[in-house]
């Protein structure tokens, strides 16, 4: 088989673009479709000889003010072209699953999330001020039409979790696998000696990117009325309103190095999900640690989470949810290996033998 691949963009860091590098690194000689790249951010493993840009690449100061580009995304994807490969996989939140393919080339997309932006009030609330939200709503209307269109393009959806699969048949009226993220569980793992300088500190935990959907301040209220410390690792623009509300207890501290943050998962009381997530992989890299979560009870968490035994699942995104979590949580003994031994479900090895399987189930059927 000829293999492509395609992914949204390479203008920010997370656990998607993480995943695609592996994803590359099993069809290492097939080319990287892409809407554009800001080097800083491409993940070391991928070489830039792989990657084909889009035309959006060469637009002046697009890997600073990407989201402005929104209106011109599909027609970045529409205009590649896949007439030479047998098989093309598009890895996405937003738009990779609109290129157009030929009927004897398979297209198997593997799909993070839905474009939140599309189908939920609330969340357009969250994302975009209100001048700039009537002044997009016309073209916020038209995505919302064309998103299921382009959706109809893709010949077999590979979801992340159980939850974006639900979303993908309420939205797309399609039917999705599921093979679940992987965490690296050789690098996080439980600690054979504590940090006991930081594990004195008795600290909560929050691991995410600082923006207003994630509902952080539900985690820096809940802990502030508790008086319980909370660390906070993370950047994004919603920083500076977090602070404002933030007492000595809280710690932002930003960026941190791979070997910093397994470091806080390891001495860590718990980790805190606030938000609903698709799948939530610092859920399961705090499980490999050994370390509890407290997590809304709502999307990928609720697949990761054991409730009662590798965690809590809190009821609604209220501050008062989550103390009355925290309150019990504080009278449960929980054990690193109960921790531990969910997330060994989360392997590598797990995720690269269940994708092979189904590239090589769908990509036979190409001719």
């Amino acid at each position: 088989m000829k293999i492509a691949l395609v992914h949204d963009d390479f203008s920010q860091r997370g656990g998607a673009e993480n995943l695609f590098a592996t994803i590359a690194q099993v069809f290492k000689s097939a080319p990287i479709y892409t809407s554009l790249v800001d080097a800083n951010k491409l993940p070391p493993s991928i070489s830039r000889d792989r990657l084909k840009t889009s035309f959006l690449q060469k637009v002046p100061f697009a890997t600073k003010f990407y989201k402005a580009l929104l209106p011109f995304y599909p027609l970045a994807f529409e205009t590649f072209n896949f007439d030479d490969f047998n098989v093309v996989i598009s890895s996405t939140t937003r738009f990779a699953k609109a290129i157009i393919t030929k009927p004897n080339t398979i297209h198997i997309c593997y799909i993070n999330s839905t474009p939140r932006f599309l189908y939920s009030q609330k969340l357009q609330e969250d994302y975009l001020a209100q001048p700039i939200r009537l002044l997009a709503k016309p073209l916020l209307a038209w995505f919302a039409r064309w998103d299921p269109v382009a959706s109809t393009r893709v010949d077999h959806y590979i979801a992340n979790s159980n939850y974006v699969a639900r979303q993908v048949k309420k939205i797309y009226k399609r039917q999705a696998e599921v093979i679940y993220p992987f965490v690296d569980l050789a690098f996080f793992r439980p600690a054979k000696v504590h940090n006991w300088q930081l594990k004195s500190r008795d600290y909560f935990l929050v691991v995410s990117r600082l923006v207003k959907w994630k509902k952080i301040d539900i985690a820096i209220k809940a802990c502030s009325g508790l008086d319980r410390n909370l660390i906070i690792v993370g950047v994004g623009p919603d920083k500076a309103r977090l602070k404002q509300f933030s007492d000595s207890s809280v710690d932002f501290l930003g960026r941190v190095t791979r070997e910093k943050l397994r470091v806080l998962y390891q001495n860590a009381r718990a980790l805190i999900i606030t938000q609903q997530e698709d799948f939530g992989i610092a859920a399961v890299e705090a499980g490999a640690c050994g370390t509890p979560v407290l997590a809304f009870k709502s999307g990928g968490a609720a697949e990761t989470v054991i409730n009662h035994q590798t965690g809590l699942l809190f009821e609604s995104q209220t501050v008062d949810s989550l103390k009355d979590a925290i309150e019990v949580f504080s009278h449960v003994k929980w054990t690193v290996p109960a921790c531990r031994k969910n997330a060994l479900k989360f392997s590598q090895a797990q995720f690269l033998e269940s994708l092979k399987r189904e590239v090589a189930k769908y990509g036979s059927k190409s001719s």
